[in-house]
């Protein structure tokens, strides 16, 4: 199955003035050593979560996390009495799963996937400042903000290197005409035309106060010829424009390697397969992922260094 894996950049904001891997590598020296348990940690509105695995590795933490509610149980059907559905409890020793997630930290750079559940930006940091609070041993303990940033020289170059869409979210339907009609950089070819057809003077005044309230997409992409110089430079140029007059309506470039740029954040992410199914994965497969998604960020130069 297909697994994601997520590149934020850790900045601290409150407590002691540590690197997120500094403080994560304090927890590890405070887990009880005598419990036949996994170290647990409240989470957030009766979840609680366990701490799976932690290990250093090739200088790096890796962190495997299972949120879980402490005594639910499972919604079961009985198969053979139609007797519907009901709710079993857990079994003995053993809680049911909300959601994993596994994390490699290097620095103040973070990448992570989930499975069973995914789970927002803000739910990850909690999980994160919650982990080094409960086991961090500090008097101010520090506490971490995600952000997804990258430096903009970066960004440009990265998209240079190939363009697998740009996303216009151009307003209403008029205006997307508008848009075709006055700044398209393609004159009078396929759909274009149609659509330009559309925008005469022959259109009912009640059609256009209709088209006013339908909203439309402009989605470019390159084809399977994406990798031809003039296709790259051609789409390079129209996602720098896009970029530059900073659309009011919102627009989304998603570069080759990954990158997604929005008006309001720039996003790295990587995909990797591994074996599982919806409720169980391959955890040393996991690690493997993101260890290859370490290597392609770092080669795509966004961490820090």
């Amino acid at each position: 199955m297909r697994k994601t894996a997520h590149y934020r950049r850790a900045d601290h904001v409150l407590g002691e003035e540590l690197t997120l891997q500094q403080a994560l590598g304090h927890c590890q020296d405070q887990y009880p050593d005598d419990s036949d348990e996994f170290p647990v940690f409240e989470f957030k509105n009766g979840v609680d979560c366990y701490i799976a695995r932690h290990s250093q590795m090739d200088g790096r933490e890796f962190i495997h996390l299972v949120t879980f509610e402490r005594g639910a149980g499972a919604a079961v059907i009985e198969t053979l009495q139609r007797a519907g559905v009901n709710e079993e409890p857990a079994p003995q020793a053993k809680q049911f799963i909300q959601s994993q997630v596994f994390m490699l930290c290097s620095n103040d750079d973070i990448i992570w996937t989930s499975h069973n559940q995914p789970l927002r930006d803000s739910a990850i940091s909690v999980l994160i400042n919650q982990l080094i609070e409960t086991f961090g041993g500090f008097n101010q303990a520090p506490n971490y903000m995600l952000l997804a940033t990258l430096d903009e020289n970066r960004f440009r170059a990265l998209m240079r290197e190939g363009i697998e869409e740009i996303d216009l979210n151009v307003g209403g339907y008029r205006e997307t005409l508008e848009y075709l009609i006055n700044n398209g950089q393609i004159e009078r070819a396929g759909i274009f035309s149609v659509l330009k057809s559309l925008g005469t003077n022959d259109v009912s005044q009640e059609e256009r106060e209709a088209a006013e309230k339908i909203n439309a997409r402009l989605t470019l992409r390159p084809g399977r010829d994406w990798d031809n110089l003039h296709v790259k430079e051609l789409l390079s140029d129209m996602a720098t424009d896009v970029l530059d007059e900073d659309l009011d309506d919102g627009f989304a470039i998603v570069t080759k390697s990954g990158l997604r740029i929005t008006r309001d954040t720039v996003r790295v992410k990587d995909d990797f397969n591994v074996d599982g199914n919806r409720r169980v994965v391959d955890v040393v497969q996991v690690r493997t992922g993101l260890d290859a998604a370490y290597a392609e960020f770092r080669r795509m130069g966004v961490l820090e260094r």
